[in-house]
C-alpha cells in the first residue's frame, strides 16, 4: 500500500517538464488557492458499504451484528434517524460524496466502461468540482485509502490527482474486472463449496474464482483481509498526516459486500449468538445470490441457509466495526482525536430475504436498501448522543465538510451545510427525501414511502409507521392513500425539475 498518487507530485512532475524545453515553470503564487479557517479541524471521512442500519446497534438494540465501536462513536456524534442516499448504488453514491452534486435523476447518465452500463454509474464529469480539490486549493492536506474497485479504477483518474495522498487497495478479488482484472483465478473445484446450484453456470462463477485465487495468494492471517488492509492504510496515512494539519482523510471500504467472507474469529462469534446456526466449518455460501439480487425462490434457498447468510453478514459487518476501532483508537493515541471530526456513513444497504428477494433489491429500494447509517462526531462535543430526524443525505457530506474547515463551497455544490446543527440552527427545511436506484424513483415523508416504476404507470405507497418492513402496498386503499401517491409523486418530479427522464422502454410493474 505505497503511496502512488500526490497531488503535488504530479505538479512538480508539470513543472520539471517544462523546464526541460526551455519554458519557465510558474511558481507556487501562481497556483489557484482559496481561503480556509485558521482553526480548521482535521476531518475523517469513514465510508462502508452496503451497511444496513439495522444491523448496527446504535440503531437496532437487537442487531444481529455486533458493533461496539460504531455504537461508541454514535453516543459522542449527532445520528441521523432518516438518511437516505440521494442516488444508489455504489458508484452514483462515490460520484456524489466527492463532487457534492445530486446525481438524481441522472440526466447526466453517459456510458463509463469499464464501470457496468446500468443507468446513473457515470464518471466525474469535467465541469463537476471535486471535494479534494477544493481542499487542496485551501492548503489543506487530502488522503484517501479504499479497496472500492470503482474507485482505483481508470475512471476516477482525475479524482486520484487531487490527492496529496492517494492509497487505492486492489484487493477486492471478484470485482477485480472493474479496475485491473486479475490474472490467476482459482479452479473450478476450489470454489465449488460455496456455490448454489443455480449460480453454477453465472457471473458469480468466474468472479468467486478471483476472489479465491487472490485470497490464496495475498489473505494471510485477518490484518489481510480486505476491510483490514483498509483501515490499516488508513492508520498509516494518519502517521503521514499528523504533522501536516489540517487534513482530511478519506477511508472508504467496500465491505461488507458480498462476498461476505469474514475471519472464522467473527463467525464463530455470531454463531456463538442465540439464534447462530452452528454448522460444518468450510461449507460457507459467501455469495449465495446473482449480483445485484435474486429471488429466494428463483435460487432455491431455504429458511436455515438464508439464516447462514444473514449471519455471514452480520459477521462480515462485526469485523468491520473492529477494524473502524482500531483506526479511531490510532487517531487517539497520535494525540488527533480532540481536533477532528469524524464523518461516518455507508452508501446503500441491501435485503436479506425481506419480500422474497437477497442483494441490492434494484426495482425495490425498499427501506433496508434505502435506510443507511449517517453519524456526525464534532470534536468539542456539541450534539452528542443526540439523534436529528433531518433528512441527510449523501450530497451534503462535501459541502458539510468544506463548512467544517472553513472553505467556501463551490456553486455547484447543491447539498446543505449540516455543521448549522452543531451552532442550534436548522438547514434548509426538507420534508421529504427523494431518490433513484437506476431506473426506479422513491419519495417519502416520515409516514409514508412510495415507489414508482421508471415511467410512473405503477406508484407504490407503504405506510412507513404502521409496516415499517413495508410489506403492504396501500396506494389504492383509500381516496386519502390515492392523494398522498399524488403529493408525494409532485414532490418527486419537482424535486427532478419538472420531469422524470425516461431511459428504456419498461413494462410498468415494480419488479416486473
Amino acid at each position: 500500500m505505497a503511496r502512488r498518487f500526490t497531488r503535488r507530485g504530479v505538479m512538480k512532475a508539470s513543472a520539471a517538464g517544462a523546464a526541460a524545453v526551455g519554458l519557465s515553470a510558474c511558481g507556487d503564487e501562481y497556483e489557484e488557492t482559496s481561503a480556509r479557517s485558521g482553526d480548521a479541524p482535521n476531518v475523517i471521512l469513514i465510508v462502508t458499504d452496503s451497511t444496513r442500519a439495522d444491523y448496527i446497534g446504535a440503531y437496532n438494540p437487537e442487531a444481529l451484528a455486533r458493533t461496539p465501536n460504531l455504537d461508541a462513536l454514535f453516543r459522542r456524534s449527532l445520528k441521523f434517524q432518516y438518511a437516505v442516499p440521494e442516488a444508489m448504488p455504489t458508484g452514483l453514491v462515490r460520484r456524489t460524496l466527492l463532487t457534492g452534486m445530486r446525481s438524481f435523476p441522472n440526466r447526466d447518465w453517459v456510458l463509463s466502461p469499464p464501470m457496468p452500463s446500468e443507468v446513473g454509474w457515470t464518471r466525474p464529469l469535467p465541469h463537476q468540482p471535486m471535494l479534494t480539490e477544493e481542499l487542496g486549493k485551501a492548503g489543506i492536506s487530502t488522503a484517501y485509502v479504499t479497496d472500492n474497485p470503482f474507485l482505483v479504477g481508470p475512471r476516477y483518474e482525475h479524482f486520484r490527482r487531487t490527492l496529496d495522498i492517494g492509497r487505492p487497495d486492489f484487493s477486492q478479488g471478484a470485482y477485480r474486472d472493474f479496475n485491473s482484472p486479475f490474472r490467476r483465478p482459482a479452479p473450478r473445484s476450489a470454489i465449488e463449496k460455496y456455490l448454489l446450484p443455480a449460480l453454477s453456470d453465472t457471473v458469480e462463477v468466474r468472479r468467486l474464482q478471483d476472489y479465491v485465487g487472490w485470497n490464496s495468494m495475498y489473505r494471510v492471517g485477518e490484518k489481510n483481509y480486505s476491510a483490514a488492509r483498509v483501515m490499516r492504510g488508513g492508520m498509516d496515512a494518519l502517521d503521514d498526516l499528523k504533522n501536516r494539519q489540517p487534513f482530511f482523510l478519506g477511508v472508504d471500504s467496500f465491505d461488507p459486500h458480498e462476498p461476505f467472507d469474514a475471519p472464522p474469529l467473527y463467525v464463530r462469534e455470531i454463531e456463538g449468538q442465540p439464534k447462530g446456526i452452528q454448522r460444518e466449518r468450510g461449507i460457507l455460501p459467501i455469495q449465495p445470490f446473482l449480483t445485484p439480487a435474486s429471488r429466494l425462490d428463483k435460487i432455491d434457498i431455504d429458511p436455515e441457509t438464508l439464516q447462514l447468510v444473514r449471519e455471514l453478514y452480520a459477521a462480515e459487518l462485526t469485523f468491520v466495526d473492529v477494524w473502524i476501532g482500531k483506526l479511531l483508537n490510532k487517531l487517539a493515541d497520535l494525540g488527533l482525536a480532540d481536533n477532528t471530526v469524524i464523518y461516518y456513513l455507508s452508501d446503500h444497504g441491501l435485503t436479506l430475504g425481506e419480500h422474497g428477494i437477497i442483494g441490492k433489491s434494484t426495482p425495490r429500494p425498499y427501506s433496508e436498501i434505502h435506510h443507511i447509517p449517517y453519524m456526525i462526531h464534532d470534536p468539542s462535543g456539541r450534539m452528542a448522543g443526540k439523534t436529528s430526524r433531518y433528512f441527510a443525505s449523501t450530497h451534503d457530506v462535501a459541502r458539510t465538510i468544506l463548512s467544517y474547515q472553513g472553505v467556501r463551497a463551490p456553486g455547484l455544490m447543491n447539498g446543505d451545510d449540516l455543521t448549522v446543527l452543531f451552532d442550534g440552527r436548522e438547514p434548509p427545511r426538507r420534508d421529504h427525501f427523494t431518490s433513484c436506484y437506476q431506473e426506479t424513483w422513491i419519495c417519502g415523508d416520515y409516514e409514508w414511502l412510495m415507489i414508482s416504476t421508471p415511467d410512473g404507470s405503477r406508484r407504490e405507497l407503504y405506510d412507513m409507521v404502521n409496516d415499517p418492513g413495508n410489506e403492504r402496498d396501500v396506494a389504492g386503499a383509500s381516496p386519502e392513500n390515492r392523494a398522498k401517491v399524488d403529493e408525494l409523486w409532485a414532490v418527486l418530479v419537482d424535486e427532478a425539475g419538472g420531469t422524470l427522464p425516461v431511459f428504456h422502454d419498461h413494462i410498468g410493474v415494480v419488479g416486473g
